[in-house]
């Protein structure tokens, strides 16, 4: 007698296999809530800087003390702080190794101008005669200098306070798709700068929760084995 041979629960558990597959993640960013202190980051203060980036827990700033929200994730964030002017950069560098259907960049920041307005020169010089109080975020090339707001190696900005923004708000959530950024850097060194600049009165900057939520698509020899198990396994219940 002939055994029939049913293809359709194989074929479906083969999508099932390639979907899960294609939802892998792939952790572009390392200690993304500080819980590991500067684990995996650059610090950079600009020469002459009062201040730097500080570990923030509870609600007080890290050297001035004032009065800030607690950190939306954990225990600890990353903060600037300062009793005199400067300019203070937080990078991580990343590569992207193979493309993606859909990347977004995740991050939770506080802003705490205590000049009660921004100044946003195209600089994070905080020496210059111009008043220069800011906030800024983006992706850079991974040969960029620490402080380069240069078209050629500012990827994309995917954050920065403008005039008109409130001078002090709580922990934002910021959600950016750069699905077309990542997608046409593969294999490139890309950096994730956070940077803050004050001349003008204190600035307390923070930053937690970064991540990328992305999914990837499988190499072709995962999707041939995983259909081969499928179909071995197959071929010896007929």
């Amino acid at each position: 007698m002939t055994q029939s041979f049913q293809l359709r629960p194989i074929w479906l558990s083969a999508m099932l296999l390639c979907a899960l597959s294609s939802q892998a993640g792939a952790a572009f960013i390392t200690n993304g809530g500080f819980e590991s202190g500067f684990s995996n980051w650059t610090r950079s203060d600009q020469l002459g800087s009062d201040g730097t980036f500080a570990l923030q827990t509870g609600t007080a700033s890290p050297v001035n003390a004032t009065l800030v929200p607690s950190p939306p994730g954990g225990i600890r964030a990353a903060m600037t702080d300062a009793a005199g002017p400067g300019s203070h950069v937080l990078y991580q560098d990343f590569t992207v190794t193979a493309p993606v259907p859909a990347a977004t960049l995740l991050f939770d920041l506080f802003i705490g101008n205590r000049a009660g307005t921004f100044f946003v020169p195209s600089t994070l010089d905080f020496s210059t005669p111009t008043l220069n109080q800011q906030a800024r975020v983006d992706i850079l090339l991974g040969s960029a200098g620490a402080f380069s707001v240069a078209p050629a190696d500012v990827l994309m900005n995917v954050f920065q306070t403008a005039t008109a923004d409130a001078a002090v708000s709580g922990y934002t959530h910021h959600a950016v798709d750069v699905t077309t950024l990542l997608n046409s850097h593969i294999g490139q060194t890309l950096r994730l700068r956070f940077a803050e600049t004050d001349n003008v009165l204190p600035f307390q900057l923070g930053v937690d929760n970064v991540d990328f939520t992305l999914s990837v698509v499988p190499e072709p020899s995962t999707w041939i084995l995983g259909l081969g198990a499928l179909l071995a396994l197959a071929w010896r219940r007929r």
